[in-house]
């Protein structure tokens, strides 16, 4: 009996070590899950921290140049924008400065034409009007002995009598004609000049005077060798623009 009695309770001692030893066993392996769970939530709070944080950091970035696009990035940008456009205007503005100084440079140099001086001629010496002007019928001529055209007019007068300027104007030329003998050609304003041939004398002008209206630049003579055998005469021309044109047509109406 005792014997029996000490094998049953080696039996239960065992079965308390075995029920033990596998509690312990699933209570390590429980633990070991435990902790492995642990660690690895752990690891994942550490991860989604970091995430976290990153994307904290991303949103504070974001933020902050959304902050700054709303306040900073736009005096930035209009800071920016404006030397932009001022680096882009100052040449265009120099090349317009440029320009309108070209442009007024060019005002400047454009000579403004003259207002047509008005113009009075008068008759350069008394007398009678021996032969007129004709460039479209034919004339006697005396001397040549012949019908021709005569581009001026004859005014009789006696020999020395004087001759005056038919208007303002500038002693062009002072020559000796071979048809018209002595003769003084004056310039006027407007493309005209007037022609004195047959004169004795033009002693009292020089090329390149300025002479005035009515002022005396000779005498009457009779020396022109296609009118010698006419009466002492000046023999008076007159052209504008280079064209023979009628003295009457321009002589003052008395």
């Amino acid at each position: 009996m005792r014997g029996k009695r000490y094998q049953s309770s080696e039996i239960n001692k065992q079965k308390v070590y075995y029920i033990v030893g596998i509690g312990i066993l699933i209570f390590l392996i429980a633990f070991i899950f435990a902790l492995s769970l642990y660690k690895t939530k752990q690891n994942a709070n550490s991860e989604i921290a970091q995430m976290e944080n990153i994307t904290t950091s991303d949103a504070t970035i974001v933020s902050s140049t959304e902050d700054k696009t709303i306040n900073e990035v736009n005096s930035e940008n209009e800071v920016e924008s404006i030397a932009i456009k001022t680096e882009e205007t100052i040449p265009k503005t120099t090349k317009s400065t440029q320009t309108t100084s070209k442009t007024e440079k060019k005002e400047v140099e454009v000579t403004p034409t003259p207002k047509p001086v008005e113009l009075h001629f008068i008759v350069p010496v008394e007398g009678e009007i021996l032969k007129d002007f004709s460039d479209s019928s034919l004339v006697y001529s005396e001397t040549l002995e012949e019908w021709t055209v005569h581009l001026g007019i004859d005014i009789k007068s006696e020999k020395g009598s004087a001759v005056k300027a038919s208007e303002q104007g500038t002693v062009e030329s002072i020559k000796n004609d071979p048809r018209y003998g002595t003769t003084v050609t004056i310039s006027h304003e407007n493309g005209y000049k007037t022609i004195y041939s047959n004169l004795l004398s033009a002693e009292f002008v020089s090329e390149g005077q300025t002479v005035d209206k009515g002022q005396t630049i000779g005498s009457v003579g009779d020396n022109a060798a296609y009118e010698i055998a006419d009466e002492p005469h000046l023999h008076f021309e007159m052209s504008k623009d280079g064209e023979t044109v009628n003295p009457s047509n321009y002589w003052e109406k008395k």
